[in-house]
């Protein structure tokens, strides 16, 4: 399972290129191609984004991360918790960046 964070609930949604503060997850299942968005509850949060986020990614199995950008916070919890990063560029669907992997 990955992760994608995304502007909208929907595959055709612009990945959003703030990955802590984005409003949602795509949360891609590479098996079974489904698609499943959850609210980032964690982005209003004053400070510690990053790493709330890490965790609430890794608690839901997610094993990779496809985001234009990570802070350092963030990406140093996704490391300790083995989710791989992966940096794409911005200005593509979710569905874009999906399909790219099926490929």
């Amino acid at each position: 399972m990955i992760a994608i964070p995304a502007s909208a609930k929907n595959p055709d949604a612009l990945i959003d290129e703030r990955f802590a503060r984005c409003p949602f997850f795509c949360f891609y299942n590479t098996k079974t191609m489904d698609f499943d968005f959850k609210e980032n509850t964690k982005k209003d949060a004053m400070e510690g984004v990053g790493p709330q986020v890490a965790e609430f990614l890794a608690n839901n199995g997610i094993m990779a991360v496809y985001t234009c950008e990570v802070g350092p916070k963030a990406k140093m919890i996704l490391e300790k918790l083995n989710i791989t990063i992966n940096i794409v560029k911005s200005n593509q669907t979710v569905k874009q960046i999906t399909t790219l992997l099926n490929n």
